[in-house]
């Protein structure tokens, strides 16, 4: 039978026995610091190791994530706690940073390691590089359909992890920069502010002209929800079927890991796919902000996003036929039962929301404890409540006590089958031996002997009816082999005692499942030591003149920047690539192919026949995956784009032996961290100082809520790479909107990062080339930058003040912004 494993969230102690009780083969969890939740509860390392021994002894595998990305200062403290998951003999760790990755792999070899979602793995060549670097399993973008899943699985060969249910980011994860660039809390270092839950306008720029003359919340995706679906799935390779949800209660994790639990065995046994409207209707009631079965199974665009609410749905209770004003009743006919206790919520269309518990039922004036679907009731609310509002049920209160019963302390749902044969000779001890079928085997034998019967001798019947009584253990007997000489006598005592050391002794056996030696303390800090390349005490300065980048993507942009002596070209549009080609080479400045942060397999097939025969000096890579391409195909100079999220020394060391020529800092550095960075190596490093930066790539495009989309994303009739659109949020700020050549919307920061005032705060800092990067400026504005760049890189050497920057900062109409080079991020 194929394994499929059902991997669910544990966001703390109940939610992991919630998951355990309910038939989940594995969880994955966070400790309290380096993890991509960090606002769930999480364990400390005592409840850790608890936590890891519960789940290992039901046969259960523990996963934990430290998926964010670290600054050097973090490493030391990071590997000494993957030490501590090591030796507590944690399953595998969920890593983002390459550099983290490649660090857990030099010294601790034999620790599974799964690549997070938040590495962007979308394409064979990205999850190929990170397979021949030694990654046991990779967590594949929730952007990805069941066709492209199943072509990397066939192709690959390595074990793939699927998100199955759960909440969705509208943006690739790994790619949004929204959260830190709003408020400093970075979604890549497990502290997102969720800004895609917020309310936002969307309105045509230059022209300030709404869509929609109501809010809405354009960038909050609905819950994804597969349970229909779980066998095109299994038989497209899948490995591990993943549940989001670290930040819930434990009796929603129960509740959806055992309905997929469900779903996967009757797949499995006889390959016919989960009907069932009560479980539907559950999975509804726990949580959903509607459901769709996202980009896995190809859902239309308009049903991924739940532009209505941001929160949780529940039941459609039904709509309001009267509201009482004087005794504070509501009259609605039931479309689903409730009880007291339950709770409800209020779709008020004039003012805030109502929600409450159910306090009082009344039907025909009669007070009532609970009623059936399709009566007519009132129930007691306070609020603006106006006739014709819709009511939903958000909590059933019989539900939730039921599913809490599932993973209650004196209950065992989890059985595994044990084995055993047991030996009683009249004067020998008894001999008893159990085993799993993992291979754990434990002996215990009596103190005593055993005595020839005097009335009632010992039967097979007795002895195994004792043996048997496994009680609040997490074993059930299987089958039991027994040896019993004729009138021998056992005291029943005896033989509860002796099932109790067994039991014991295989409970401390199944706590650990890996071999695994302690490494010891002060070789451990010799080989960290050894391997520190952070250099935190740089006294020399930096004279050699940097040089200026410019990345755009239009021709009508690049002919205004071919006016200027800039040093390199990063051009993004591949339709008009060779035109750009050929200006640069006339102009004698180098040019790059600047290729996007998302590229599928399909994508990667067109990229390869465009550019072939085509002479450019180097890529900008915006992905993992061409590296490998690049490697396979190309073989021309490489530098990692900002989107491969570099930002500490470890990280860059990685990309040099991966063969890139260059890399960008990542946008969340902050001067304080760079200057603390390695930057000694043989690579190119690059810092950007102007421009919009992409704060969301999606697959998603807010136009298709409206009349301006016709739903044929490649052939857009707005032009790619222009910002005709913006989503203005609740304080009047706009995020422009675009689409890149292949289709993809693009969200930019509100204000350009803007640094050509503070060059010389780069001047001491190994940086080589200085990036400027057009979105949707006008040609003028083009001009402005690149004249500013280039006066104030003239007289950074000799201490001259620019006499540009000051003038130009006071005319930025919308205001600027310095990033998080003086700010930082959480």
């Amino acid at each position: 039978m194929q394994h499929i494993e059902l991997l669910a969230p544990a966001g703390s102690f109940e939610a992991l026995k919630a998951a355990v009780q309910n038939g989940a083969g594995a969880v994955y969890l966070g400790g309290v610091d380096f993890g991509a939740r960090a606002y769930a509860s999480n364990f400390d390392r005592d409840t850790m190791k608890e936590a890891v021994e519960y789940a290992h002894i039901r046969g259960v595998k523990v996963y934990v994530t430290v998926n964010t990305l670290m600054k050097d200062s973090e490493v030391q403290s990071l590997m000494k706690y993957i030490k501590f998951l090591y030796e507590i003999d944690v399953d595998a760790v969920i890593v983002q940073d390459i550099g983290v990755f490649n660090l857990v792999k030099e010294i601790f070899p034999d620790f599974e390691i799964h690549a997070s979602t938040q590495m962007t793995l979308h394409n064979k060549h990205g999850v190929e590089l990170l397979k021949s670097m030694g990654v046991d399993r990779a967590v594949l973008a929730r952007e990805l359909t069941v066709e492209e899943i199943k072509s990397i699985y066939n192709e690959i060969g390595i074990e793939l992890e699927v998100f199955i249910h759960g909440a969705l980011c509208v943006s690739y994860s790994g790619q949004c920069l929204m959260s830190s660039f709003i408020g400093g809390r970075s979604g890549n270092r497990g502290r997102c502010a969720q800004p895609c839950r917020r309310e936002y306008s969307l309105l045509k720029l230059n022209t300030d002209q709404l869509l929609k003359s109501d809010k809405a919340f354009h960038l909050s995706m609905r819950d994804l929800n597969t349970v229909g679906e779980i066998g095109r799935l299994i038989d497209a390779g899948v490995t591990s079927f993943k549940i989001e949800g670290r930040m819930k209660k434990p009796q929603y994790v129960a509740s959806i890991v055992r309905g997929y639990r469900k779903a996967i065995d009757i797949y499995l046994d006889n390959r016919k796919v989960l009907r069932d409207k009560a479980l539907e209707e559950e999975m509804e009631q726990m949580f959903n902000r509607k459901f769709t079965k996202g980009y896995l199974f190809s859902s239309p665009k308009a049903d991924v996003i739940n532009i209505e609410k941001p929160n949780n749905r529940g039941l459609y209770l039904g709509r309001i036929e009267h509201f009482d004003v004087r005794e504070n009743k509501l009259k609605i006919r039931l479309n689903v039962d409730i009880a007291q206790g339950d709770g409800i919520e209020i779709w008020n269309k004039s003012s805030v929301d109502i929600g409450g518990t159910i306090r009082n039922i009344y039907i025909n004036n009669k007070l009532v404890k609970w009623a059936k679907k399709g009566q007519v009731v009132e129930i007691e609310m306070k609020g603006n409540i106006q006739k014709g509002d819709e009511v939903y049920k958000t909590l059933n209160i019989s539900l939730m006590d039921e599913l809490e019963r599932t993973y209650a302390h004196d209950k065992e749902h989890k059985k595994i089958f044990i084995y055993g044969e047991v030996q009683i000779e009249i004067d020998e001890k008894i001999k008893l031996h159990l085993w799993d079928e993992e291979g754990h085997t434990v002996y215990v034998q009596s103190d005593d002997v055993v005595q020839r019967a005097m009335k009632v001798p010992l039967t097979e019947d007795k002895l195994l009816e004792q043996l048997s009584k496994l009680g609040n253990t997490p074993f059930e007997l299987y089958n039991l082999d027994i040896s019993l000489e004729e009138n021998s006598s056992v005291p029943i005592s005896i033989l509860n005692s002796l099932r109790r050391d067994a039991v014991e002794k295989l409970v401390d056996l199944r706590k650990t499942r890996h071999s695994r030696e302690k490494t010891e303390d002060l070789r451990f800090t010799k080989k960290l030591e050894s391997l520190k390349i952070s250099s935190e005490n740089r006294d020399e300065k930096i004279t050699k003149q940097q040089k200026i980048s410019v990345k755009l993507d239009t021709l009508e942009q690049l002919k205004v920047a071919l006016n200027y002596s800039i040093n390199r070209i990063y051009y993004g549009d591949i339709s008009t690539l060779k035109e750009a080609i050929s200006l640069c080479k006339d102009k004698n400045i180098e040019i790059y192919l600047r290729t996007p942060s998302i590229l599928k397999d399909s994508e990667y097939e067109i990229l390869e026949k465009l550019v072939k025969g085509l002479k450019f000096d180097g890529i900008l890579a915006g992905d993992l995956g061409i590296i490998r391409f690049n490697d396979t195909y190309l073989k021309l100079p490489l530098i990692g784009d900002f989107s491969l999220n570099v930002m500490n020394s470890y990280t860059i060391n990685s990309f040099e032996k991966l063969g890139l020529s260059g890399i960008t800092l990542s946008p969340e550095l902050d001067f304080k961290t760079i200057y603390k960075l390695n930057l000694d190596n043989a690579l190119e490093k690059e810092a950007i100082i102007y421009g919009k930066t992409t704060v969301m790539v999606t697959e998603y495009c807010p136009l298709v809520q409206e009349n301006q989309c016709d739903h044929k994303c490649r052939e857009c009739r707005y032009p790619k790479y222009k910002y005709h659109f913006g989503l203005k949020d609740a304080k009047n700020v706009t995020f422009p909107v675009g689409k890149d050549y292949w289709g993809r919307s693009t969200i930019l920061n509100s204000k350009p990062l803007f640094m050509l005032d503070k060059l010389n705060d780069f001047k001491d800092i190994n940086i080589g080339w200085l990036r400027l990067e057009f979105t949707d400026e006008t040609n003028s504005e083009i001009e402005d930058i690149i004249v500013m760049a280039l006066s104030n890189m003239n007289n950074i050497l000799t201490g001259k003040k620019s006499r540009y920057s000051e003038d130009y900062t006071n005319k930025l109409k919308d205001g600027f912004t310095r990033g998080h080079y003086y700010r930082g991020v959480e």
